[in-house]
């Protein structure tokens, strides 16, 4: 059994959610509420497992947060989300659990409800796509971090950059071999693969192997190839 409150200030909505998942099973709704106070009393009460916040609600997200730190166990599915960037990535950042849009059938409503119950994530695909540029975008930017900031022009990597040793090495390291399988590829000693490799982490200014790869990708997707290890 999954028990659901209902939470949305347009009173007709709310009940006549709250009588149309009564009769489905296996969700039980505990609780139709048309404001917070009245919700996180009922929310007190009845540890529900999903709650379904009417997002078209003022201070929806807001909302979103207080309950969560009432109740941390229960999912909060997001009801009728207005479907642009800055609102779908607010309700990520609050921890909703999944999304239902406005134009959903009710067979979308209760998948999602079950899968929150899971904790599976569910949404529609122009939401996916919304967050999941939200992470490419991290990503890119933590890879950002890992730039030192005085290499900026091709004359550091054929000049004073990275040595044509140096630089086979990092290609090698971008394919995953360990140094015993480079001093073997470049038939060198395995201590002059470590005076190599330290060299390369000092010259790029990074901590460990795997940033030193990560950086000469992204510096050079536009002027070089270097080997992709994503």
């Amino acid at each position: 059994m999954i028990k659901v409150i209902v939470i949305s200030d347009i009173k007709i909505y709310c009940e006549g959610l709250s009588q149309i998942l009564s009769n489905i099973d296996p969700i039980k709704v505990v609780g139709a509420e048309n404001n917070i106070e009245d919700a996180i009393s009922k929310i007190k009460q009845e540890a529900p497992d999903v709650i379904l916040l009417d997002m078209t609600m003022a201070g929806s997200c807001g909302m979103a947060q207080r309950l969560m730190r009432i109740c941390n166990d229960a999912k909060i599915v997001a009801l009728a989300v207005p479907e642009d960037e800055k609102n779908i990535i607010k309700c990520a950042e609050v921890g909703i659990a999944g999304y239902v849009a406005r134009e959903a059938s009710l067979d979308e409503l209760i998948e999602t409800v079950i899968g929150a119950k899971k904790g599976e994530f569910r949404c529609p695909p122009n939401i996916a796509a919304y967050i999941f540029k939200t992470v490419q975008s991290i990503a890119l930017s933590a890879k950002n971090r890992y730039l030192p900031e005085a290499i900026h022009s091709d004359e550091w990597l054929s000049g004073g950059g990275l040595t044509r040793r140096e630089r086979q090495i990092v290609s090698l390291l971008a394919d995953g071999l360990s140094n015993k399988q480079i001093s073997r590829n470049l038939t060198i000693e395995v201590s002059t693969v470590k005076n190599h490799v330290h060299n390369i982490l000092v010259k790029l200014d990074v901590k460990n192997r795997t940033q030193a790869v990560t950086f000469l990708q992204h510096y050079s997707s536009t002027r070089m190839p270097v080997p992709d290890i994503l």
